[in-house]
């Protein structure tokens, strides 16, 4: 059995270091790999092994004789190396699960030749550069939400770079005429758009929803007329045509 593994794990280390050490979504998930993790020259034996049973999904990995047993939100469906900070001689190890816009993210793990340690995980698919920086994308429906991590070296742990606002950048028409107002959290309009008129989508903040977990947009809209106000996503969707839903 040991003899049948060898090629498997060959041909695992032949694709992600021949593959760009960024995880985007397009890179070749696998199961085993042969890679030096922890910069000491020596490649570490890589394994993973999903799971499934009547509690639901979960995962061992395994980096030489380190070993993570966890449960999982979503279905396990492999790994790929990821070197965070090209500046240090180490890489790190990405375990993909999910599939869908809601449930895929990559938990992230870093080796330090003795143990295994869980550094965070974010939503995918992630842009890692080696700059020390990992940028998550999270479709919003019409739009891509990035969000940055950066490495707190202390903790050996991901942290969140909040932003106040996120970038949209999209196009849409109105189909029913509706006010931009001057706050998010008001009702004084600066401008009643036009029907018919082209308008830009500039922004947007997450808003609180009380009861739930998850949280809102709002969006800033730029006008034809170049005023620019605050408008609910309910609003913005049922109102206006030509933003660029999937599907």
């Amino acid at each position: 059995m040991k003899k049948s593994l060898v090629p498997a794990i060959a041909l695992s280390s032949f694709a992600l270091l021949h593959a760009p050490l960024a995880l985007a979504g397009d890179e070749p998930l696998v199961k085993a790999a042969s890679i030096d993790l922890d910069g000491d020259g020596k490649p570490e034996d890589i394994s993973l092994e999903a799971k499934e049973d009547a509690k639901g999904f979960s995962y061992v990995l395994k980096v030489g004789a380190a070993t993570v047993n966890t449960r999982s939100d979503a279905e396990v469906h492999g790994f790929v190396i990821v070197d965070i900070d090209s500046g240090d001689k180490r890489k790190e190890v990405a375990v993909h699960t999910g599939m869908t816009d809601h449930d895929s993210y990559d938990a992230l793990y870093a080796f330090d030749g003795k143990a295994l340690k869980s550094m965070g995980s974010v939503h995918t698919p992630i842009e890692v550069k080696g700059n020390g920086i990992i940028l998550s994308n999270t479709w919003q429906g019409f739009w891509n939400r990035v969000d940055k991590y950066v490495v707190d070296a202390k903790a050996g742990k991901l942290t969140h770079v909040p932003q106040e606002f996120y970038a949209v950048g999209k196009e849409a028409q109105v189909r029913e005429s509706f006010p931009i107002t001057q706050t998010r959290s008001d009702s004084k309009p600066v401008a009643q758009l036009a029907k018919g008129s082209t308008i830009q989508v500039l922004l947007a903040v997450l808003l609180p929803v009380k009861g739930q977990r998850y949280k809102d947009n709002a969006y800033l809209v730029k006008s034809s007329t170049g005023l620019v106000g605050w408008v609910s996503e309910s609003v913005l969707t049922s109102k206006t045509e030509g933003l660029p839903f999937a599907g």
